[in-house]
């Protein structure tokens, strides 16, 4: 009879460190007439792990990684902390966003002078067009190249090379362009300064250093010395008014008017009236 340790196992396994019992088919060279035989087998655990071969691939699970542990192991924690971090960051973002919408015009400047800046209270435009009307309809139309609004209330504006369009009462028209320029606007008064032409519609165009105009009243004046032309001949004096919607025209102080004949050349009047 073969020795117990030499018997062969037919179900070909292996449990390292346990005892099993194994039941085989009968074996024609046994001399033990049993029909079924018996043994025990005793592994001995392995005290170092087989070597791993040259080359070969480690199990995915095992190799460490974005939200695994030291041991390979996946964290489940991983995406908790992903969450918790991201509703703390997005609305910290999104503040210091509109944060610095807000407070960028104020420490951003510009460059653009129609723009107010920082120091500076007053609003500015260029080429700039106001259109309205008198208290009895009459259109008016008051153009500069720049404009700075005063104050808070923006009722006081100063202009830059204004120009101003009225139509009078009886039809006739009156223009006035300057230097420069401060309109009222609650009053509707406009004054110029600087080299200030007046062109009236009836053919009367001079020139002084003030004027004013109100468009509510329709009438304009001016206290500077002031000198021109018109159907009657060349006329100088120290101011004038226009009154009764430009219908009247009246020149003031010391005037001279130089009269021409009919038909004569206005360098060439005919006579001086004091």
């Amino acid at each position: 009879m073969r020795p117990v340790t030499e018997l062969p196992s037919r179900t070909g396994k292996t449990w390292e460190g346990r005892e099993f019992i194994s039941e085989t088919t009968p074996d024609p060279f046994l001399l033990c007439p049993s029909f079924f035989h018996q043994y025990r087998v005793f592994l001995t655990p392995m005290t170092t792990p087989p070597p791993t071969p040259a080359g070969a691939i480690r199990p995915r699970e095992a190799q460490p990684g974005p939200g695994r542990g030291g041991n390979g192991t996946r964290d489940p924690f991983a995406h908790t902390r992903v969450v918790r971090t991201a509703r703390v960051a997005l609305p910290v973002v999104a503040g210091l966003v509109l944060l610095l919408i807000v407070i960028w015009p104020l420490f951003g400047g510009s460059g653009d002078g129609s723009k107010a800046g920082p120091d500076q209270g007053d609003l500015e435009m260029t080429k700039a067009r106001y259109l309205g009307t008198d208290t009895t309809d009459r259109p008016f139309e008051i153009r500069a190249d720049r404009v700075m609004q005063l104050g808070d209330t923006g009722s006081q504006v100063d202009l830059s090379a204004p120009e101003a369009d009225i139509t009078m009462k009886g039809g006739d028209w009156l223009s006035m362009a300057a230097d420069s320029g401060h309109y009222d606007q609650d009053k509707n008064v406009l004054t110029l300064q600087g080299k200030v032409s007046i062109f009236h519609g009836a053919g009367y165009e001079f020139r002084t250093n003030e004027a004013a105009l109100d468009v509510d009243k329709g009438i304009a004046w001016g206290n500077k010395p002031v000198e021109g032309q018109g159907p009657l001949g060349m006329v100088e004096a120290g101011g004038f008014r226009v009154l009764q919607d430009g219908d009247v025209l009246v020149f003031t102080g010391a005037a001279r008017l130089r009269a021409m004949a009919a038909g004569g050349d206005k360098n060439k009047p005919e006579g001086t009236a004091p």
